[in-house]
């Protein structure tokens, strides 16, 4: 019976390998490159790590680590952890690092066009590397910028959602200043398009003429002749 058990132990021993951990040098020099690491500067963040089948032997220096297939230091990750002194090796590490964060996101319906208010967002804590990027984690990035798409209530708003805010909209009545060298007219007309501060966009004056200027404040158009 004895014989047989030490049998079966083997067979289950050889079919389930243990799973390695890091070394405790090992771990310690992921933290600090971690730690270190420019994405992740001011963040809250903590890891899960990921079993290996692999040994970490001892490094008779720190060992060094660098970041594999992307920059940014969030989410699922690969790292190299790497041993040039002594007894020179390499291994691959997975691990998944969590940040934790707040951003804002849509309190209610919103519509294409809209310049939000506080009513309009709400404050949502989450795991940011789940996220991906352009999270609006600052009312102040909201000002002078209006949604570019709808959203529905509780989409995490994100800074590729907004666009300038328009200081004219199509079919407005717009003044239009035209300067040029010692001389400067005034003139009415229709914006053809909606514009924001700084944008081209082209203008029906009085006369039926067409012409191009730039959107330099709400409701005025200039026009810089050459």
């Amino acid at each position: 019976m004895r014989t047989l058990l030490s049998i079966l132990c083997l067979a289950f021993c050889l079919a389930n390998p243990a799973q390695a951990a890091l070394s405790v040098q090992a771990e310690g020099a992921v933290k600090q490159f971690l730690d270190q690491h420019p994405s992740l500067e001011g963040q809250e963040f903590s890891i899960q790590w990921y079993a290996s089948k692999l040994e970490f032997p001892v490094c008779a220096k720190k060992p060094t680590v660098e970041l594999l297939r992307k920059e940014k230091a969030w989410g699922k990750l690969l790292l190299n952890i790497r041993c040039d002194a002594g007894r020179v090796w390499a291994r691959p590490v997975s691990l998944y690092v969590m940040v934790k964060g707040r951003y804002l996101a849509a309190a209610k319906p919103l519509k294409p066009g809209q310049t939000l208010t506080p009513s309009d967002w709400k404050w949502v804590d989450g795991d940011l590397s789940k996220m991906g990027d352009s999270l609006v984690d600052s009312p102040d990035l909201l000002k002078n910028m209006e949604l570019s798409r709808a959203q529905q209530a509780g989409n995490p708003l994100r800074l590729n959602d907004f666009r300038q805010m328009s200081v004219i909209k199509s079919g407005d009545q717009v003044r239009v200043a035209i300067v040029g060298r010692g001389f400067g007219i005034d003139a009415s007309g229709q914006a053809l398009a909606d514009a924001a501060l700084g944008a081209s966009v082209k203008v029906r004056i009085s006369d039926g003429k067409i012409i191009q200027g730039t959107a330099v404040s709400q409701g005025v158009v200039e026009v810089v002749m050459e």
